[in-house]
């Protein structure tokens, strides 16, 4: 938590005299509550710009699994508590040191974020990484995922602590995160299957090679604090061609690889995911600016999403 600064005795948070409620109780009690109560807020602040690609297809995937492993309603909802709080850890380790180290960079690209804004401090949120840390693979544990929670943590050091300032690193840590994502989503419910590598490392495959959208709203920082983002080492033209290419084409992908269904709620599936591919690809050749290039990465993780929805008719 964000450490208070040093006031004299008189101050809210020291109980005093004046201050004592009936039969000796304190103030303190309702300044801890609040303080309790209000880091979930805060937690959100730092995840709130990446729920679509780090926490919400998490559980949607978690919960296709146990849908198509008919999972009873009791035992479905407390797979979905998990996922969400296993899911919403996941992110917020991966957020909170992203942030840290980036916090140059966040100055000019998003500065709407805690540590930038000041509604943290440096040291507040080193605390909660901290406990983050150790709070992620002990729910892991509990869930019976914790190989994949200890592998998420060192990919998110090895992105945050340097390799995200070259696009090769930062690329295949992003895609390769897919693995721990979907993995642990995946045996929250029932053993991995030749079924479930192959969402999970089509995805990881996808992810690697179309994840450099993100990276045409940061150009202007990016290029201030000297990362070699994909636009940045091969150019912004060829960068943009290149993912409207891919993005014209994922809805192949999605069929042949993944859907692999002829169902009409399979067919309706894939029509909501190409319209958001195909919305992406005209998009992506668009130069307006960064608020305009974040709208296209949105559409990207919509698609994300969208895509492991299909899991609940596809699986």
């Amino acid at each position: 938590m964000v450490s208070p600064p040093n006031t004299p005795s008189s101050s809210p948070d020291v109980p005093t005299p004046s201050r004592r409620a009936a039969g000796g109780r304190t103030a303190g009690g309702p300044t801890v509550v609040r303080s309790v109560l209000r880091e979930p807020w805060l937690s959100w602040q730092f995840i709130k710009n990446d729920p679509w690609g780090g926490l919400y297809p998490g559980v949607v995937f978690a919960l296709a699994v146990a849908v198509r492993h008919h999972q009873p309603a009791g035992r479905l909802a407390v797979t979905a508590v998990t996922a969400t709080v296993y899911f919403w850890l996941y992110l917020y380790t991966f957020c909170l040191t992203n942030q840290l180290a980036g916090l140059r960079e966040d100055r000019l690209n998003k500065p709407f974020r805690p540590l930038v804004r000041k509604s943290v401090t440096a040291r507040g949120a080193l605390t909660r990484t901290a406990v983050a840390f150790v709070l992620f693979p002990l729910v892991g544990w509990a869930a019976g995922v914790w190989q994949w929670a200890l592998l998420w943590q060192a990919m998110t050091l090895l992105h945050n602590l340097g390799g995200s300032r070259y696009w090769i690193v930062k690329n295949a840590v992003i895609g390769c995160g897919v693995l721990p994502m979907l993995g642990a989503a995946w045996q929250m419910t029932a053993p991995l299957t030749p079924g479930a590598w192959r969402w999970m490392l089509t995805l990881a495959v996808v992810v690697f090679l179309l994840i450099s959208v993100q990276d045409l709203r940061d150009l202007r920082g990016d290029a201030a604090t000297g990362r070699r983002t994909f636009p940045l080492a091969f150019g912004e033209v060829f960068s943009r061609r290149f993912l409207c290419a891919g993005f014209a084409l994922l809805p192949l992908v999605t069929h042949f690889l993944l859907v692999r269904a002829a169902t009409p709620a399979a067919w309706c599936a894939e029509a909501v995911a190409a319209a958001l591919c195909w919305t992406t690809a005209r998009r992506v050749l668009d130069r307006r600016g960064p608020a305009y290039d974040h709208g296209t990465y949105r559409l990207f993780e919509y698609w994300y999403t969208a895509v492991l929805a299909t899991a609940f008719v596809a699986l």
